[in-house]
């Protein structure tokens, strides 16, 4: 008669030790994967953020009103950067729409100047309100904006004399719409961009070629 052979210690223990050399392997490449899907993840929900900041942007000072001042009236400003604040009156976002009127925009840097944030009054139909919510836009910006990206300083440049120069703080000197506008924001430290980042606008009068 044959006497069954089972495992001896020393082989119970070597596969014992293989299977958890196995499994170490195996969980460290699963946490690898883990850690960059998220990574990939956040970096394109940042990107994403910056997107929509940068376009709604745009679409701010595409949407700026001009007015000619050899018309003369008492024609409101549509344009200030001053205290930290920049301010555009524009359109409203749909044009079609049955509420006609101004909107006033304010984008300021908050919270000790850790985030860039918007703020839009409701459409305005008469001079007063506007010259009211032009005047109230910082604080507004400041207690009720919409937070969006994460910045460590913005920068605000205006095209004039064939060069960029510092957008002037004086509101009354502000007041016309400028040819063109150059933002410089610089991402939060511990954001996954890095240097400042700069988006140009051109108004659609000089894009165009025509003489402002």
């Amino acid at each position: 008669m044959r006497c069954a052979r089972g495992l001896t210690l020393i082989e119970l223990l070597t596969a014992l030790a293989v299977l958890a050399v196995l499994a170490t392997l195996g969980w460290r490449a699963l946490d690898g994967l883990l850690h960059t899907r998220d990574t990939v993840q956040a970096r394109s929900s940042e990107q994403l953020g910056w997107q929509s900041v940068l376009a709604q942007w745009q679409t701010d000072l595409d949407h700026m009103l001009t007015f000619d001042p050899a018309a003369g009236g008492a024609a409101p400003a549509v344009w200030s950067s001053d205290a930290g604040t920049v301010r555009i009156l524009r359109r409203p976002p749909d044009p079609d729409d049955a509420t006609p009127g101004w909107v006033v925009v304010a984008w300021a840097a908050v919270d000790e100047g850790r985030r860039w944030a918007r703020w839009a009054s409701p459409p305005l139909t008469s001079l007063p309100a506007v010259q009211a919510a032009w005047a109230q836009a910082p604080q507004r910006a400041r207690a009720e904006g919409v937070r969006t990206v994460a910045i460590a300083a913005v920068r605000v440049h205006v095209w004039g004399d064939n060069g960029w120069k510092e957008s002037p703080r004086d509101p009354a000197a502000a007041s016309s719409a400028p040819k063109a506008v150059r933002l410089e924001l610089t991402p939060a430290p511990d954001s996954h961009w890095r240097g400042p980042l700069t988006v140009d606008w051109l108004a659609a009068s000089v894009a165009g070629g025509k003489t402002p």
